[in-house]
């Protein structure tokens, strides 16, 4: 024997490194190698030690004893290799005799290979034979789990066992299936609830093991366990938020997600009324912007009043404009709502409560492929309008251009099918009755086709519009007009009339900064008006200006409709993406 067994025949796994070759000093094939233990030590072992007639090869799975050499250095004997017919049985000893927690099977490197060599032996019956060969059920769960048809080898090794009993023979519930949790849930929401007690005792490995749980079990048992309180609402929302979020969301359509009857029974026994539901702290945050959209939806302007309450909502440029807009329309005329609205963004970006990139903006003045495309470096919305080319040998196509070119999938016709929970602009205004001059035909005339261009041009200008001085956003210039607007009044509960000093078409911009040099001058800054030209016209930079006393712009040399003649130089030979990129990457909003 080239080697001696050590004092406990303990089977020990591990991996051939080589085996043989030939050895050119003594001129014949070598009759040893070296394996690999899963401690990582290097052991040798001889061709004597190798129970049955195949060798091995490199990387080739063994169960052997560990011992010492004749010359007392780390060695292996009675290796068994796992492709000979006995190498299940074997396998299943040593499996038998492993501690609990002693092979983590989640990074065991032959856990692949272990499971191939018992179904390769075994076939159907592998659960049976591993059951009956002594190994504990918590070693083959562990084994198995995360493999296909888990479920039906779990409910083969736990066989009648319960919650409470699998927990009693120390099995991990992240070794249980998402069915089994939720067919034994009020046990494991009692356990959990202790475990959460623990963890506020003894820390670390309790709040570990709620974590991975949080992310393992259904929604259904995320909302049990949130409805009866047995987790912190902040732990819960940590780790399941998105798809607490979308059950609350879906809650409020037709759409509902399904869950599981018991959540059901735990909403009746946690809350008395359906204001008590809403109120919950893990519901509370989510629900709210569909409370407040409900009310928006059936015009209970008490919504104002709601956004105006909540930091978060009145924050959110979404709930900003549709708490400014909904209560004007019907009640004013279209120059009136726009003088006002616009008023309302623009305080409301001096202000810093709203800013023009933030995504709910894009929720209610959605992009469309063309300007995703074609300004792939800065977010703009759909400014689609109709167009009607002529045609004389037939009836006219329905055309949408944006920014002179078609636009093969506006966004600006309403769409009242769809839930209120996800309606843009142009749904919520359809939705109070404000229509299109021209039923269908968007033009660049109408309000929501004018906000969603200020929009873009806000973005592409936002460079411009500050100082030059001191560098803050400047205001429009509001003495050329003074509207009044009927708007509801939260505090009367109310429609009330009040004066407004309107934004004009914000094309005349001032600093409001007593302490710069440049305060209340005013400049005027815009774009060309000249055939796809767009060029910025901004007064600070031109001096030159036509009989109309319009600036004339540099590039294509238009200044005004007296002067059409003048159009025609286009893009002095740029590329239009070269030209854009020349004009618009001062804003803060393109990517270069």
């Amino acid at each position: 024997m080239a080697a001696t067994p050590a004092d406990s025949e303990k089977w020990c796994l591990g991996s051939v490194i080589w085996y043989g070759g030939f050895n050119t000093k003594t001129n014949r094939e070598n009759h040893f190698g070296f394996l690999a233990s899963e401690s990582k030590a290097e052991l040798f072992f001889h061709k004597s030690d190798i129970i049955g007639s195949q060798l091995p090869e490199e990387e080739t799975l063994v169960l052997f004893h560990e011992g010492v050499s004749k010359n007392g250095k780390p060695a292996a004997f009675a290796v068994h290799l796992l492709e000979a017919a006995d190498s299940a049985d074997r396998l299943a000893d040593y499996l038998s005799a492993s501690r609990q927690g002693e092979i983590d099977f989640n990074r065991w490197p032959y856990r692949d290979r272990v499971i191939q060599c018992f179904t390769q032996a075994w076939g159907k019956d592998v659960v049976s034979r591993l059951a009956a060969s002594g190994i504990p059920p918590c070693t083959l769960l562990a084994l198995f789990h995360q493999r296909m048809h888990y479920a039906g080898l779990f409910d083969a090794i736990a066989a009648s066992r319960d919650f409470n009993g699998l927990i009693a023979e120390r099995i991990c519930p992240t070794l249980m299936p998402r069915s089994f949790i939720d067919a034994h849930i009020t046990q494991f929401a009692g356990w959990i609830k202790s475990e959460a007690v623990q963890s506020s005792v003894h820390a670390v490995p309790q709040v570990a093991l709620i974590k991975t749980l949080l992310t393992h079990i259904s929604l259904s048992a995320v909302l049990y366990l949130a409805f009866l309180n047995c987790l912190p609402a902040d732990t819960l929302i940590d780790h399941r938020g998105s798809e607490i979020a979308q059950f609350v969301k879906r809650s409020f359509s037709d759409d509902r997600l399904a869950v599981e009857p018991f959540v059901r029974d735990a909403y009746q026994h946690a809350f008395a009324s359906r204001a008590d539901y809403f109120a919950h702290p893990v519901i509370k945050a989510y629900a709210l912007p569909y409370l407040i959209k409900l009310k928006m939806f059936r015009k209970d302007f008490s919504f104002v009043d709601d956004i105006e309450s909540s930091p978060l909502m009145s924050a959110d440029p979404e709930y900003f404009i549709l708490g400014k807009l909904l209560p004007l329309i019907g009640r004013n005329d279209d120059m009136v709502i726009q003088s006002v609205i616009l008023h309302e963004i623009w305080q409301g970006l001096l202000s810093g409560r709203i800013t023009v990139d933030h995504p709910a903006i894009f929720r209610l003045f959605p992009q469309c492929e063309n300007l995703r495309s074609r300004y792939w470096h800065i977010k703009l919305s759909c400014e689609a309008f109709h167009w009607q080319p002529k045609n004389q040998d037939g009836p006219k196509a329905k055309v949408f251009l944006c920014r002179s070119k078609k636009c093969l999938e506006p966004q600006v016709l309403p769409d009242l099918s769809k839930p209120y929970g996800d309606f843009s602009i142009y749904d919520w205004l359809a939705h109070y009755g404000m229509q299109y001059m021209v039923a269908d035909e968007p033009s660049k005339r109408d309000l929501p086709i004018k906000l969603a261009a200020w929009f873009n041009r806000i973005r592409e200008l936002f460079a411009r519009l500050c100082c030059r001085s001191c560098g803050l956003l400047m205001v429009p210039n509001m003495k050329y007009s003074r509207v009044e607007a009927t708007v509801w009044d939260p505090e009367s509960k109310g429609f009330v009339r009040r004066p407004f000093q309107a934004a004009y078409r914000l094309t005349v911009f001032k600093c409001a900064s007593h302490g710069c040099e440049q305060f209340d001058i005013s400049h005027y800054i815009n774009h060309c008006i000249g055939y796809k030209c767009s060029e910025i016209i901004d007064a600070r930079d031109l001096t030159e200006k036509c009989d109309e006393g319009r600036y004339i712009c540099t590039s294509c040399g238009s200044c005004c409709t007296h002067h059409q003649e003048k159009y025609g130089n286009v893009n002095n030979g740029e590329a239009e993406d070269v030209k854009y990129e020349r004009i618009y990457s001062g804003s803060p909003y393109y990517i270069p």
